[in-house]
C-alpha cells in the first residue's frame, strides 16, 4: 500500500527543460501561431454590436447579480 508521498513522488509531472528551448518547435510553432492571430485581430473588431449586445444579455441571464446594463 502506497501512502500519500509515495504517491506524490510517483505521480508524473512536468518534464525537465533542457538547456537550448529552441528545440520545442510545436511550442514554438504555436507561440507563432498566437502571435499571428494576435497582429491580424489587433486592428479589426471581432463582435459586432449586435453580438456584443446578445453576449451581455445573456451574461446578464446566467451570472447572478450581473446588472441587466453593461
Amino acid at each position: 500500500m502506497h501512502t500519500n508521498a509515495e504517491s506524490l513522488t510517483s505521480a508524473v509531472g512536468p518534464r525537465p527543460v533542457g538547456a537550448d528551448r529552441r528545440n520545442r518547435h510545436h511550442l514554438r510553432e504555436l507561440c507563432d501561431e498566437v502571435l499571428a492571430s494576435f497582429r491580424v485581430a489587433r486592428d479589426r473588431d471581432l463582435f459586432d454590436d449586435r453580438q456584443r449586445s446578445e453576449a451581455k444579455a445573456m451574461l446578464a441571464r446566467i451570472v447572478p447579480g450581473t446588472p441587466r446594463t453593461l
